[in-house]
């Protein structure tokens, strides 16, 4: 009977309890290619639910109670997937079939807006000791960029200073106010092969002067170059890198293109400027995965000028392929970019024609070998070739005269030469650079610590050939003869050897922490090896231009749970460009007179005057011209508080011996050649001092300090919220100079008679013709710039919204500080004479300034405001348009300078609109 009881009253247990719990289960497979994914993590946000998906990618979650549930799905090398509102009901199983992206692990994939995956970070505290910003492909896609310029005005401390497009030359020099030419240190790396600029030759004469087109010589790699579609993600650091990246002073740029999986994809983008099309994809052939993207770009820069065009076509072609179950993987890159740029305003009154027809092929190989779970080597090559074809064609005018055809010193008679004339410069060459990196990385792993451990080498080779710089002697450009032409074959190229070695430390107790110590060894022109002295490790390497001893230090320390300490440490080179080494020599036209004597029938004697030309050439090569180093220091606090993440940073970064030319005066005599062409000259007409003649040396003379703070604080967009707030404010302070030892020469020479009495009772001990040289000047920059952004995104009606604004404060610039009124020294027959102040005051050389160069310039107000707005909307399923307004209320934050000018800060009102499908769903409709 007792049994009875209790099994009557169990039974409504049973029963129920059947049917109280449900399931959810489904397979899981990579979008477009159906391949099931294993080992990815399914979990329930806010729960402690979790389970794995099997080779064939199922996975279960059972025994859950009925309700709506948010699915978190977490795979390395695959943007993390959110499910929202999966339902279970009880005693049922709900099936999913789900499908992941290629992409960056994390990241949430929030929504798919037509193409544009719409990404959010997936939280917590920042994984690295460096200061690492990351743009992802969707904030691209977004923004309607067209180059890598474009992207990187979200980046703490750059300014929004030009409209999106190709209408000009883009550069950029990360953490730095004021003349960028002088260090070019930040290094741009695409697919891991190096942009370099190191040995362009188009200086001086040609292109760059007075026309659009323009060349990067000694400068910043020109950023058009990189198609901004085709990139899946760029990585900015800013300060301190890993060891593995030398050859840079002031940051690295890592982008990376997209690869696998890549739907076949059309995209048009039109503004007022630029008018952009854009196609991509991926396909599977011979057991190779291939993706594609072509891209053709056209500037129509001034409207109302015919013949200003640039335009742009380019071409990336990568595979993938994997060998003994995917432990060996090999990656192959070809990438082709033309620029065609073209100045042909018809209404110039010097008739200026010019075009850059340049084009740049890259073939690139990376290699991983995974040995082990725990050990990877990794071989990267590359072959890089740029053609390089510019034409400038100018009404020029000079002295009526006589000019000279000599390439080498010497005298010939003078050739009479036109006023008016046309010069014709030519510049066509081949710029060839190869590439090798091999590293090795292990792990170690024990219960409290984990090591990680890097070592490499890497290898690089520049240099030029070609027909170099081509004009006709007896025309020359600029109207002066100081020029003459030069071939590319007669210049050596530059070579690059570098070590690196990094030992990263995990540590989990007693405190959560990461500690990174390396160095890398960077060797500009490695001559010989010689004996290793531990320490002075960059005495191993005797190089022409330099070998730099780079350490690295980065430290990670977990405050607590939601706050983090970083510093670092580093030192880097940058080595200098080759036309530093061996600029263009200078030449020297001096008119001389030559006297014929010849005797007549009649017994007379006829002296006839030749007007001479004699040629001297100054060799400016410097052979023993020294790289650049970079000494930065960093301190970084992060917080995570809520659904907020807030990051301060605090960096000094000093960069001693950039490379900078120094003028130098020039002595020469005039001669008078008695018995022309038979006898040497006998009779000096004159000599002279030449102050400002152009003759310039390229010197280890300058230096560059900066120094700032950078604040970040963001929303993360986690599921439940369709709104992400992001703002960054960046204080960047910029000191440039020359070394106090620099002589900086007048542009004026002074002549002095013997016995003549000055106004400061100086009396003139003898005739001299002298040129006074003072210490360098300093100048500074500095600009707070505040960016905001909202970012609002509606998944039911396929919408993403973004307002920006960004804000200048406090943007002053100094352009002559440290003015010193007394010269230091004169030059005098080829010698420097140094002087004291006194002396300098009794002999007149006291120099004065403009007030308006010695003091701030505090015109700049602090209402500097941009606004803009893009709207991106889904048409249908895979297709989706974009529309972009910048500077919607038409602000160009006009003022009154310093020197009572009017300048505008701000762009004109700019817009912009792009539509872009997949192609088999764009056919479909």
């Amino acid at each position: 009977m007792r049994i009875l009881v209790i099994f009557f009253l169990l039974i409504p247990f049973l029963v129920f309890g059947e049917n109280k719990y449900g399931r959810i289960k489904g397979t899981i497979f990579e979008i477009n290619a159906e391949i099931a994914l294993k080992d990815v993590l399914v979990q329930i946000q806010g729960e402690k639910i979790l389970a794995r998906s099997d080779s064939l990618g199922r996975f279960a979650l059972n025994d859950l109670l009925p309700g709506k549930y948010y699915l978190v799905f977490l795979k390395k090398g695959y943007y993390a997937l959110v499910l929202p509102e999966v339902e279970v009901k009880a005693g049922q199983d709900t099936d999913l079939i789900v499908k992941m992206y290629p992409g960056n692990e994390q990241e949430f994939l929030f929504l798919e807006i037509g193409g544009i995956q719409v990404t959010a970070e997936r939280g917590g505290l920042p994984e690295k000791p460096e200061t690492t910003y990351l743009v992802t492909a969707g904030e691209i896609e977004h923004m309607q960029a067209t180059n890598l310029a474009d992207i990187l005005d979200i980046i703490p401390g750059n300014e929004k200073a030009t409209h999106l497009g190709l209408q000009r030359k883009q550069q950029i020099n990360l953490r730095h106010l004021g003349e960028q030419s002088l260090a070019f240190g930040t290094k741009i790396i695409l697919d891991d092969v190096p942009l370099s600029n190191n040995v362009d030759l188009q200086t001086g004469a040609g292109v760059n002067y007075g026309v659009k087109v323009q060349n990067t010589a000694e400068t910043e790699y020109d950023l058009r170059e990189i198609v901004a579609e085709n990139l899946q993600q760029v990585e900015v650091q800013p300060g301190a890198t890993s060891v593995e990246y030398g050859d840079l002073t002031t940051g690295l740029i890592i982008a990376t293109t997209r690869t696998r999986n890549v739907p076949t994809r059309i995209k048009l983008k039109n503004n007022p400027d630029t008018k952009e099309a854009n196609l991509m994809g991926s396909f599977k052939k011979w057991s190779t995965n291939f993706v594609y993207n072509f891209n053709y770009g056209y500037s129509e820069r001034d409207i109302r000028v015919k013949g200003d065009e640039f335009h742009r076509i380019a071409v990336n072609l990568k595979s993938e392929n994997q060998f003994f179950k995917n432990q060996l993987k090999l990656f192959q890159g070809l990438r082709f970019v033309r620029k065609i740029e073209e100045d042909n305003d018809q209404s110039d009154p010097n008739k200026t024609r010019a075009y850059n027809r340049d084009f740049h092929l890259t073939y690139s190989q990376r290699i991983y070998w995974n040995r082990s779970p725990n050990a990877t080597w990794y071989l990267r090559t590359f072959l890089d070739y740029k053609h390089r074809n510019s034409w400038k064609r100018k009404l020029e005018n000079r002295d009526l005269g006589y000019a000279t055809n000599l390439l080498e010193p010497g005298t010939i008679e003078g050739i009479f030469a036109d006023p008016i004339y046309f010069s014709d410069v030519r510049t066509r060459g081949d710029e060839w650079a190869v590439g090798l990196k091999i590293k090795f990385l292990k792990r170690l792993k024990a219960k409290t610590f984990t090591h990680r451990i890097l070592a490499g080498s890497e290898y690089q080779k520049e240099w030029n050939n070609g027909p170099g710089k081509q004009f006709d002697l007896l025309f020359p450009p600029n109207g002066n003869g100081h020029v003459r032409p030069r071939s590319f074959n007669e210049i050596p190229g530059i070579a690059q050897l570098s070590f690196f070695v990094e030992d990263q430390v995990v540590l989990k107790h007693p405190v959560q922490s990461i500690v990174s110590l390396g160095f890398r060894l960077d060797s500009y022109n490695p001559i010989k090896f010689s004996a290793l002295n531990p320490f002075r490790l960059k005495d191993v390497l005797e190089a022409r231009q330099g070998t730099f001893f780079n350490p690295r230090l980065g430290i990670k320390i977990k405050l607590t749970s939601e706050s983090q300490l970083r510093i670092t440490f580093s030192k880097a080179s940058k080595a200098p460009a080759l036309s530093q080494i061996y600029p263009e020599k200078f030449y020297l036209d001096v008119n001389d007179l030559g006297y014929q004597h010849q005797l007549l029938s009649d017994g007379r004697d006829s002296t006839i005057i030749i007007p001479l030309i004699s040629t001297y050439v100054y060799d400016r090569t410097n052979r023993n011209l020294k790289g650049a180093q970079s000494t930065k220091f960093e301190i970084g606090l992060d917080f995570q508080v809520g659904k907020f993440s807030l990051s301060l940073n605090a960096f000094y970064q000093k960069t001693r011996n950039i490379p900078a030319p120094i003028n130098y005066p020039l002595n020469y005599n005039r001669y008078q050649w008695e018995k022309w062409p038979a006898a040497e000259p006998v009779n000096i007409l004159e000599k002279v001092t030449l102050a400002s003649s152009g003759y310039s040396i390229f010197k280890n003379a300058a230096w560059n300090n900066s120094s700032g703070l950078e604040f970040f604080v963001k929303s993360y967009r986690l599921p439940r919220l369709n709104l992400r707030f992001w703002t960054n404010m960046a204080y960047l302070f910029s000191r440039s100079g020359l070394k106090n030892s620099t002589p900086i020469f007048s542009a004026i020479s002074r002549n002095y008679r013997s016995g003549d009495t000055l106004t400061t009772g100086w009396i003139v001990p003898e005739d001299m013709q002298i040129v006074p040289y003072y210490r360098p000047t300093t100048s500074w920059n500095q600009k707070v710039i505040i960016n905001y952004k909202i970012d609002y995104t509606a998944k039911k009606l396929g919408l993403w919204l973004t307002l920006k604004a960004q804000q200048i404060l406090w943007d002053r610039v100094l352009k002559t500080g440290n003015p010193s009124s007394h010269a230091i020294g004169y030059y005098l027959d080829g010698q420097l004479i140094p002087i004291d102040a006194q002396t300098s005051t009794l002999m007149n050389l006291d120099r004065s300034f403009n007030p308006l160069l010695t003091t701030v310039d505090n015109s700049r107000p602090n209402d500097k405001w941009l606004f803009s707005v893009i709207v991106s909307r889904s048409v249908f399923k895979g297709a989706e348009v974009s529309l972009f307004v910048e500077n919607i209320f038409n602000d160009r934050a006009y003022y009154r300078t310093k020197w009572n000018t009017y300048s505008a800060r701000n762009p004109e009102m700019f817009w912009g609109v792009a539509f872009s499908s997949k192609l088999d769903v764009l056919f479909k409709h």
